[in-house]
């Protein structure tokens, strides 16, 4: 891996590329603006590819795009790469780097010259669990991830909580879209008896769609179901929506995933950092005790 002093030596190009998972999820716009907050006056441009592509059906995660994407970055010789959703796995992501310094946001990724920072995920999902069952829900259902993505932590958070309670775990994976968490509710709605309380969805935009899945079923949060999301974006927090939501200060993460890199960039050396988060609970309207008798 070429160290530093050789890149500095090679000129600065004064470039960063921004790797984005997708643009559905606003989560990663809150990101993307804390980048942008932690590169100001530094003199660096922002270069940003996208690494999957989105419909309604889903984000279709691409990993043949989402090496062009780092491999560009690359091949402009960008000073260095922040990755804010990367899929892939540690070796391939060394490889594709080829020495030029990278931050990734919201995963813990162990390679040579790779820092990660990110929230605690698998914190966050047992505070919406202990959260809910403090309020006395018991019988709490999750809309998890694909378990095919690199991004397991809610789930293990809210599996450890459940048991921890001696709670029976009741769980639906599919993409984290508004379909999607439409889609898992109306599968819970169909299947389980006697139906959850509440429902922890993976992130906010599945939140939605568990939310319009009450709905069409003549179903309302919280009176009927309580619902809480993930990541606290501007979804969540619209006056109309009123989602409870765990916030994982995707912002903040951005701001200092910039922070490192420039310093990196600068010509810090050392061994790679990885920089956890602890998210807190965001209470709104979406959430509730249960109904008496429910």
């Amino acid at each position: 891996m070429a160290r530093p002093a050789a890149r500095l030596a090679r000129g600065r190009t004064h470039t960063i590329g921004v790797f984005l998972l997708g643009l559905h999820n606003p989560v990663f716009a809150d990101i993307y603006a804390g980048i942008a907050e932690g590169v100001a006056g530094s003199g660096e441009q922002l270069m940003v590819a996208v690494g999957a592509a989105e419909s309604d059906a889903g984000t279709d995660v691409d990993p043949e795009r989402e090496a062009q994407a780092i491999g560009s970055f690359v091949d402009l010789r960008v000073d260095g790469i922040l990755l804010a959703g990367y899929t892939g796995t540690p070796e391939a992501l060394e490889t594709l780097l080829r020495g030029t310094p990278a931050v990734v946001i919201t995963r813990e990724l162990s390679a040579p010259g790779v820092d990660s920072v990110l929230a605690d995920d698998q914190l966050g999902g047992s505070l919406a669990v202990e959260f809910l069952n403090e309020l006395g829900h018991t019988r709490i259902a999750h809309v998890a991830s694909r378990s095919t993505l690199p991004y397991g932590s809610r789930r293990a958070g809210y599996l450890d909580a459940m048991t921890r309670l001696g709670l029976e775990p009741l769980i639906v994976e599919e993409n984290m879209t508004e379909h999607g968490g439409r889609r898992a509710m109306e599968q819970i709605l169909r299947s389980a008896s006697p139906r959850p309380t509440a429902v922890f969805a993976n992130n906010d935009l599945a939140a939605l769609g568990v939310l319009a899945a009450l709905s069409n079923a003549g179903l309302s949060a919280p009176e009927d179901v309580s619902v809480i999301g993930y990541d606290d974006t501007a979804l969540a927090r619209s006056d109309v929506v009123q989602l409870s939501s765990v916030d994982q200060h995707g912002r903040g993460l951005g701001r200092i995933a910039a922070e490192q890199l420039l310093r990196r960039i600068a010509g810090e050396d050392g061994a790679s950092v990885v920089r956890r988060f602890p998210p807190r609970i965001v209470p709104r309207h979406s959430v509730a005790p249960p109904a008496s008798g429910s």
